[in-house]
């Protein structure tokens, strides 16, 4: 048991360094003198990367599958220009903006996290829709014309932030998915009756985990609406950026620290390229993609990878794809 917890912190701590050092250097490109093409991809992986983390905490780790967390990004974005507008200082903006998304979630959690899953994904998909209804009709948001930031930051501002709530919330699963809370949500995920049977709350723990989703979601949001400036409810609130939420981490790996990382680069690089050859179909290949890993890497590719390597340090050889799913 001993050797085991050592091996965990060892890797939680080797994991931290690696994610700190990555972030550092991520945050540093506007000062290293890298084109704004490389500025940008890397901006917008970190945006992926943070929604697919936002994500998997609450839905990678509790197997409860969320389509809201794009609107709630765009409550964030919305707060945070507004706040702005008001002549707020910039943290106490993101901070409205967290909390903002978080409280819309604590409502959706307390009315649908006691029932079973595909009732609080159903009631996802309602605040999805009913946000922007109601963003759609609030004079104070803009209506459908949207709103604008009136004071404009410099564009390395968002960058930094970006990598920042990315870093961090890449940080918060790795720590916390090997906690002894995390062990605790997993086992409840598996088994939530056996993990009630033994105290669990594992409604409480639900609705937590929902909150800080929401909360970092929100923040992301927040993120990028201070780099758009612009916000139209349709844009921002739309499903897409959902979807965008729940592939990321599935292809990668859902439930893990590294999944969601991998699938942001792996999203990026499929935008990029559609973009160009079928820009109207990029969310749809990314589908097939998703419903390919699904069909042969189950929990995504980065699980996969690593029973690769683990059976070819075994063997001393690579296996067949086969080998690797039995």
């Amino acid at each position: 048991m001993k050797v085991e917890r050592g091996r965990d912190l060892a890797k939680i701590t080797w994991g931290s360094l690696a994610i700190l050092a990555c972030t550092a250097a991520m945050a540093a490109l506007p000062w290293l003198g890298v084109t704004s093409y490389v500025r940008t991809l890397v901006y917008y992986g970190a945006y992926f990367l943070a929604l697919g983390q936002a994500w998997n905490l609450m839905s990678g780790l509790t197997g409860y599958v969320s389509f809201a967390h794009g609107a709630l990004a765009g409550i964030g974005a919305y707060a945070v220009v507004l706040a702005l507008n008001a002549d707020l200082p910039m943290v106490i903006s993101l901070l409205i903006a967290a909390i903002a998304a978080g409280l819309a979630s604590l409502i959706i959690g307390v009315t649908s996290l006691r029932l079973k899953g595909t009732s609080f994904t159903f009631a996802t998909l309602f605040l999805q829709e009913l946000v922007l209804l109601l963003v759609r009709k609030l004079p104070f948001a803009g209506g459908p014309g949207g709103i604008v930031l009136e004071e404009i930051f410099p564009l390395w501002l968002p960058h930094v932030l970006m990598i920042a709530v990315a870093g961090g919330a890449t940080l918060l699963v790795l720590v916390f998915r090997r906690s002894r809370t995390g062990l605790r949500v997993l086992a409840m995920r598996d088994d939530e009756a056996a993990a009630s049977a033994i105290g669990i709350d594992a409604t409480r723990v639900k609705i937590v985990l929902f909150c800080a989703s929401a909360a970092i979601a929100g923040l992301t949001g927040a993120v990028h609406g201070v780099f758009a400036s612009s916000l139209f409810p349709n844009e921002v609130f739309s499903i897409d950026l959902s979807i965008i939420a729940l592939a990321v981490p599935l292809i990668g790996g859902a439930g893990t620290a590294l999944g969601p990382v991998l699938g942001a680069v792996i999203y990026v690089g499929l935008r990029e390229i559609l973009q160009v050859l079928a820009p109207n179909l990029h969310l749809t290949i990314v589908g097939v993609v998703l419903l390919l890993v699904i069909l042969f890497m189950r929990d995504g590719i980065a699980p996969a990878l690593g029973r690769l390597f683990r059976l070819k340090d075994r063997r001393g050889q690579v296996p067949a794809i086969a080998e690797v799913r039995a």
